[in-house]
């Protein structure tokens, strides 16, 4: 089946703007001189750099073939990275130098205020609606210094054309810990839109843009986000998805840990078909540009839920990736690019903010939530488009947790820590399930393989108490019953938990467990869908 590569893509710079701000704020850290030198002397200049203009000489290009999709469980290899070579110091000479006139100092800060909220019209239009107006959603209570980011992906090639926003995450960020809450919106949530009425949230930004609302289409889009989710949004930024292969292959690629067999057709100009079949099973798969977009945007086999999901994956892998970079500071070159590609309300001083704080960041601090199916029901509108209508009463929870501070650093106590054998013919897996581990919140300590074979996945706990033990989390996690738990209580043992990957680990159950607080409330019942 052939889908446009246009289709594909949309709203995949999401990762780029994020890996970008994680970019900046290694160089800050790093080589702070040498970003003040490079603004003390830079030329201005109009023309765009590409993110592969300002690596380091000798960096390596990404070498991959064009037609090959990447390898089925390759064996992740321990890589260890180089220690920098001390530079010599510079011989004593008694010939007279000019003294160099000190370079600017460039010190990271936070804001000094937070922009006021945007503005919540309560006119409509005269379109009937067809269910009550929602009373607007109570704020959710936040720290005065955290700073919440409203990250859209359009469907067009640029930033500037006006259209529709098919991914959209908010980013909060607590500069204190630091953590960072990653909330994907699903494109068809059925919202509120202030001035305008009931329709898809994708569509609040170009409504805002044609209507001339207070602060255009950013303006509108986080009141909406405001009204219907209860978050009060301080910045925005708006990509479109041209760069994305660019940076991608500019990165050298990205690891993602694949938990779910997925398998598409894409439009390839490269291939002598014109099309190129993808099949990705359960492992670790290196992946360039192409089919990084591939497998983040593929929605044949799956769902704009599990989308989002492969989305986030994409951006935690280029986290990783860029925290491994040796990067030369260049950063007005790519505050040109970012200014040249990008539309944000985000300075230049709130970009190195936030950046710095990105290089401080564990990434057992970084919480992945979804706005899912329990807490939406899908309907069919009069006019016959699909959305998805919020419960309310579940909506609000799910809003609060996903915000809240990591529950180690509730606690002020460490993750709990993990060890994964495994027992199964891939070697692949064991990283896999590290890899969901950590989306949980935990630490992995070491990933081995087990001797002998066990035909069910055990779960080995070590610890010495049950108060706070999250033995349940893991169990629900794994599908677990209590014969499949060993109980082995080691005062001072290294690790909390053991997980030993049996014949029946299956990778994708872990990502079908949705968070939710107790029982899912009753619905409101929805009128019948249009025939």
């Amino acid at each position: 089946m052939h889908r446009s590569l246009k289709h594909l893509s949309e709203g995949l710079t999401l990762v780029v703007i994020l890996a970008l701000m994680i970019v900046v704020g290694r160089w800050v850290t790093t080589a702070a001189s040498e970003v003040a030198q490079a603004f003390a002397t830079a030329t201005p200049t109009s023309e765009p750099v590409i993110l592969s203009s300002v690596l380091p000489a000798g960096t390596p290009s990404p070498m991959v073939s064009p037609s090959q999709a990447p390898t089925h469980f390759p064996t992740p290899t321990s890589t260890s990275t180089p220690s920098p070579t001390s530079t010599p110091a510079p011989t004593s000479t008694s010939t007279s130098t000019s003294t160099p006139t000190p370079a600017p100092t460039l010190t990271p800060h936070p804001p000094y205020a937070l922009p006021a909220p945007s503005l919540i019209l309560t006119t409509t239009n005269s379109t009937p609606h067809p269910f009550p107006v929602p009373a607007p959603m109570p704020l959710v209570e936040q720290p005065g210094d955290v700073i919440n980011v409203l990250v859209l992906g359009s469907d067009q090639a640029s930033a500037k054309s006006v259209g529709r926003t098919d991914t959209i995450v908010v980013v909060s960020v607590n500069p204190q810990l630091p953590s960072i809450s990653l909330i994907s919106i699903p494109r068809d949530f059925y919202a509120w839109i202030p001035s305008h009425g009931f329709d898809r949230i994708n569509t609040a930004y170009s409504y805002g843009e044609r209507n001339d609302y207070p602060g255009g289409g950013p303006g509108l889009f986080k009141a909406a986000v405001e009204y219907n989710l209860g978050i009060r949004i301080h910045y925005y930024a708006l990509v479109g998805f041209d760069d994305f292969i660019k940076i991608v292959d500019a990165l050298g690629g990205v690891d993602v840990a694949v938990e779910c067999p997925l398998s598409d057709t894409f439009p390839d100009p490269e291939s002598p078909s014109g099309q190129t079949d993808v099949d990705w099973l359960p492992g670790i798969h290196h992946l360039d540009g192409k089919h990084a977009l591939w497998y983040a945007r593929s929605r044949w086999s799956t769902n704009d839920f599990d989308r989002n999901r492969r989305q986030q994956q994409v951006l935690r892998g280029l986290y990783r990736q860029v925290l491994t970079l040796d990067i030369i500071p260049k950063i007005p070159q790519l505050w040109g690019v970012l200014n040249e590609t990008i539309l944000t309300d985000l300075g230049l001083d709130e970009l190195l903010y936030l950046g710095s704080v990105g290089s401080r960041l564990d990434m057992v601090n970084v919480k992945s939530r979804f706005v899912g199916r329990n807490v939406v029901q899908s309907w069919t509108t009069p006019n016959g488009a699909y959305v998805l209508v919020p419960y309310y009463e579940a909506l609000g929870p799910l809003v609060e947790e996903a915000l809240s501070l990591p529950a180690s650093a509730r606690a002020l106590q460490p993750a709990f820590r993990v060890d994964v054998w495994n027992a199964t013919p891939y070697d692949g897996l064991g990283h896999v399930a590290a890899e969901r581990l950590r989306w949980e919140g935990f630490e992995v300590v070491g990933v081995g393989s087990a001797d002998g074979t066990y035909p069910r996945t055990q779960i080995v706990d070590f610890t010495t108490s049950s108060k706070g033990s999250a033995i349940y989390r893991l169990m629900r996690l794994y599908r677990r019953v209590e014969g499949d738990v060993v109980s082995q209580p080691t005062q001072g043992s290294p690790v909390d938990f053991r997980l030993i990957l049996g014949s029946d680990y299956d990778p994708c159950v872990a990502t079908k467990v949705q968070w939710y607080p107790g029982s899912l409330v009753t619905p409101t019942p929805l009128p019948p869908a249009a025939p």
